[in-house]
């Protein structure tokens, strides 16, 4: 009896608990989303509210007979077949919705086809793309938003450039989103899994934006060092302070000795190659950093005037492009166009992961992206508005249009000040002209 009484004493307040989680778990989830997410959340809500109304008058229903049990058991009468509709469950984010569903007998992805335009109208969306993920299963991509119009901030830090994320506290194994999809899915970079990757494009194209969110995810990872040649110190300069190694030589010597050091680092891990006994080093820590070497205008050093240095700069690059993966070093290479009087096939081949910004000619294009003119998309397309690019980063298939995730360079140094007041820095930032001359002059007077 004890334990009966218990049980009914308890019931009401499981029932109470779990009807709290109902509603609690779904609002803590609305509150922490960000407005265009919010903005998701309540129409992706109206959409299932309004489902079983639709369904019913666009003809997108089944009608299922009792069975023989039920209709022996009724006493004789006859009973109605039973009006089914395909259930629903969604799935929101910043750019819509994704609608969840089962294809029913005889209403399959053809008919949900069909409807297209009109379950757009009743949902209040731009566009809807389906598709069929398994055999009896349906999915619809609902846009309230275009994910190329749409800005999409960075997650490292907050509209007002507060950092989110404690230095050090990212790893080489951290999927790094760099941009979105058309079709609002991420386009992600793991350095750790990943090999070497090229960007490219012409001035204010986005090409900056793109790269600021790479070194600064790879500012944030305890296990990796990274290595920036800049000759222009645009994207170099907000990690001055930080970075292992820093370069804004703008002949190459600098760089080729850089380059020379990290071969020399590459015979270094021979021993741990083969001590691991696999093809590529694929686990590092601060005693063993993945080490990341971005090298911008790199046309400047390959084409550099004096072509004993110029050549000098290219075989020591091509030799860390064909064999510094497999020793952990990822090498990204930017640029307005990287044609083949910057880039040798040898070391183009090498660039797995694949972006570019605006170019002014398809064969800028096909630089890096030889089939260019089988592709649907391309970026020789001067209207082609600033942070959107064709991207094919290792493990996608096929080139897809997209855009950058937004990390101005303001928040760069903002993110490099945090990691300065947590961590020190590595090197001061050079002192202006100016105030090495007063400083001169006080210590002659």
């Amino acid at each position: 009896m004890s334990q009966i009484g218990t049980f009914v004493e308890a019931a009401p307040y499981v029932t109470g608990a779990a009807v709290a989680a109902r509603y609690s778990i779904p609002l803590v989830r609305y509150y922490r989303a960000d407005p265009n997410t919010r903005q998701s959340i309540k129409a992706a809500r109206r959409s299932r509210r309004s489902w079983k109304l639709f369904c019913e008058m666009s003809g997108m229903t089944v009608k299922q007979n009792p069975g023989w049990i039920a209709q022996a058991t009724n006493g004789g009468k006859k009973l109605e077949p039973h009006v089914l509709i395909p259930p629903i469950k969604t799935a929101p984010d910043q750019f819509g919705w994704t609608v969840y569903s089962r294809a029913l007998p005889g209403l399959g992805l053809d008919d949900w086809d069909k409807n297209r335009k009109y379950i757009a109208d009743q949902w209040g969306v731009r566009r809807i793309k389906l598709w069929q993920p398994q055999p009896g299963y349906i999915n619809a991509r609902a846009f309230l938003r275009e994910p190329l119009e749409a800005t999409v901030p960075s997650d490292l830090t907050t509209i007002a450039g507060q950092l989110l994320v404690k230095p050090g506290s990212l790893r080489a194994d951290s999927d790094i989103v760099l941009m979105y999809s058309e079709d609002g899915d991420p386009i992600t970079v793991n350095l750790a899994r990943s090999s070497h990757g090229a960007i490219q494009g012409v001035t204010r194209s986005g090409k900056s934006i793109t790269v600021n969110t790479l070194l600064a995810h790879a500012a944030l990872m305890s296990d990796v060092q990274t290595v920036i040649i800049d000759p222009n110190l645009g994207a170099v300069a907000p990690w001055w302070r930080t970075a292992h190694t820093v370069n804004a030589d703008i002949s190459p010597d600098g760089p080729t000795e850089i380059l020379r050091a990290l071969r020399a680092e590459m015979d270094r891990r021979q021993g741990i190659f083969w001590a691991k006994r696999t093809d590529k080093i694929t686990e590092f820590s601060p005693e063993l950093p993945l080490i990341l070497l971005v090298i911008d205008e790199v046309s400047n050093f390959t084409n550099w005037g004096d072509k004993k240095k110029a050549e000098a700069f290219r075989a020591e690059l091509q030799a860390v492009a064909s064999q510094g993966a497999k020793f952990g070093i990822r090498l990204w290479l930017l640029g307005q166009k990287l044609e083949a009087a910057v880039l040798n096939t040898a070391t183009r081949t090498n660039l797995t992961s694949r972006i570019s910004h605006r170019v002014d000619t398809m064969e800028d294009f096909l630089h890096l992206f030889p089939d260019g003119r089988d592709l649907e998309v391309h970026a020789a397309d001067r209207a082609m508005p600033q942070g959107i690019g064709i991207a094919a980063v290792q493990g996608m298939t096929t080139p897809l249009r997209a855009r950058s995730v937004y990390l101005p360079t303001e928040h760069c140094w903002t993110i490099a000040d945090a990691i300065v007041d947590a961590l020190g820095e590595v090197r001061p930032l050079p002192a202006p002209k100016l105030t090495l001359a007063k400083e001169a002059a006080e210590r002659s007077a």
